[in-house]
């Protein structure tokens, strides 16, 4: 069921008269019934998959719970410290077996259904360059609707019920709510556990202030998603369907035009998730604070799709880098390599290893390993660079707080940034690099200059909406620029009148100006693929 859709209105009309008239201590099972429905909208044989990891998940992390409750026991009954900590180690691996044992049946899921085909067709591949005559047939398993964002919250579940960080559910069916929640189960945030639980099972009443600070939200996320991205998203289409015939100068257009289209509709489901949720009182955790004013690719990451990040920063690459065999190859490193490489090249290696596991996350082609790569790679040059960039404003020191270095640095990173993401938007890793250096083979400037966008599909009025929507988006953004949010802005620095009039201003807008198409429903979120 599409966000930006009439079903998901009518849907959202039912949920808060069924959530209302349910008793307070039961309404997360309206919840929780609601989250079912809208996920077996998108086809209810999915439910198998969600509902297996859901299974799995609660029988062990049950396991987890015994085992360190026999080991509090037993700890209790002795004050000998050694003992203890044997209990301790024993539990510990007990407890690591279990967890072992989910995350093999609930990785593996997402692995069988994404990523089968993918080594079935690089099999093929090498079979035929050995000339040997064999192949193996494809299996195309459907892909499960958010699959990879709900299996990574629920992994960071079992993560942290392991490490004793989240006391594990007993109740099952609010463990399946956790990770079914319908605003998130789409493209995320990828919420813990710990945070989403304060909020998730409260089952606080609808009031004003709720509905209407989550309804703003999910207009907000409506007006970014049908009156830019989806009126932009034709242009797009035909730029990236003949690559061959838009180069050079084109391709530059291409890739400017996807950051805005890809930030656009991401963030505005986002702000439909962030709203939905907190319309029912519920909290979930933002996902982006302006990254196209990052300063560098660390810091883009830092601002965009914050709680992937955070995941694999603090799931993944951390245990990695701090795991008995990294210290090992650490140790070996500096004494092989010297003090500082030694000690670098590890962490390194980990950050390679992680982004190049990113990549994958986002799509079983060449083309995601290869946009991974590409930011692990630039990421680890650039820390490479620091002590250059040190002396840079050892020597310069009021480079910092230059407003024209900071533009020059934030358009720096937001080039850097499309070129990358030049793999999201190309068939073939070839294609992609072919496609960057035409920049400097071929740019054809008169040619730009003389063809224009007029053969991009969109007309004057198009390009005049789009263009109205983002100098609204800009705006927002600038009132937001302390960090605040947006609404508490309107709410504390404007009167009534003005707000009810932004509010009405921007919903004629996106009635009026939005991009719809049959039923008037609109396209899919480019993110609901991953």
């Amino acid at each position: 069921m599409l966000f930006t859709s009439a079903h998901f209105l009518l849907f959202l009309l039912i949920l808060f008269a069924v959530y209302q008239i349910t008793p307070r201590r039961f309404r997360w099972g309206a919840l929780l019934l609601g989250s079912m429905a809208f996920y077996a909208f998108s086809g209810p044989v999915f439910l198998f998959y969600i509902c297996t990891t859901i299974v799995v998940s609660y029988l062990c992390t049950m396991g987890m719970r015994r085992v360190w409750t026999r080991n509090d026991a037993l700890s209790e009954a002795t004050e000998d410290k050694q003992l203890r900590k044997q209990y301790k180690t024993e539990a510990k691996a007990v407890s690591k077996r279990w967890l072992v044992s989910a995350l093999i049946i609930v990785l593996g899921l997402l692995a069988m259904v994404k990523y089968t085909d993918f080594v079935i067709q690089n099999t093929n591949s090498i079979l035929g360059a050995l000339r040997v005559d064999r192949s193996f047939g494809f299996m195309r398993f459907a892909l499960p609707m958010g699959i990879s964002f709900y299996t990574f919250q629920t992994v960071g579940y079992l993560i942290d019920v392991h490490r004793q960080k989240s006391k594990p559910l007993t109740n099952p069916l609010k463990l399946a709510l956790f990770v079914s929640f319908f605003p998130q189960v789409i493209q995320g945030p990828i919420s813990r556990f710990e945070t989403l639980s304060q909020t998730l099972y409260s089952g606080e009443s609808l009031n004003r202030d709720n509905l209407s600070r989550g309804g703003m939200r999910v207009l907000w996320g409506f007006f970014k998603k049908l009156v830019i991205a989806d009126r932009l998203w034709p242009a797009l289409a035909v730029l990236t369907a003949a690559p061959e015939d838009f180069m050079g100068a084109y391709y530059l257009l291409s890739i400017g035009l996807y950051a805005v289209i890809l930030f656009m509709d991401f963030t505005g489901g986002i702000d439909i998730a962030i709203g939905a949720a907190e319309m029912f009182g519920v909290k979930l955790p933002e996902n982006f604070n302006r990254p196209f004013y990052s300063r560098s690719i660390q810091e883009y990451w830092t601002r965009w799709h914050i709680t992937m990040y955070m995941w694999f920063r603090d799931y993944l690459f951390y245990p990695m880098t701090l795991s008995k065999g990294m210290l090992r190859a650490t140790k070996f490193a500096r004494k092989k390599l010297g003090e500082g490489l030694g000690k670098r090249l590890p962490v390194h290696i980990s950050l390679l290893f992680v982004w190049f596991l990113t990549g994958l996350w986002h799509g079983s082609t060449w083309n995601f390993i290869a946009w991974g790569l590409a930011n692990g790679i630039v990421i680890m040059l650039a820390q490479e660079l620091t002590p250059l960039k040190n002396r840079f404003h050892t020597r310069f020191t009021t480079a910092k707080t230059n407003r024209l270095f900071i533009a020059v640095q934030i358009l720096w990173t937001f080039w850097l940034m499309n070129m990358i993401r030049s793999f999201d938007i190309y068939a073939g890793v070839r294609n992609t690099f072919r496609m960057m250096l035409s920049v400097v083979t071929d740019f054809g400037l008169t040619d730009f200059l003389t063809r224009g966008v007029s053969e991009l599909t969109l007309y004057p009025p198009d390009y005049l909406a789009a263009g109205a929507g983002l100098l609204v988006v800009f705006w927002v953004s600038y009132l937001g620029r302390k960090g605040a949010d947006f609404r508490d802005v309107f709410k504390n620095d404007f009167s009534w009148p003005v707000r009810y009039a932004v509010v009405g201003i921007i919903l004629f807008m996106t009635i009026i100006l939005g991009a719809y198409g049959h039923g008037y429903d609109a396209r899919q979120f480019i993110y609901n693929q991953f």
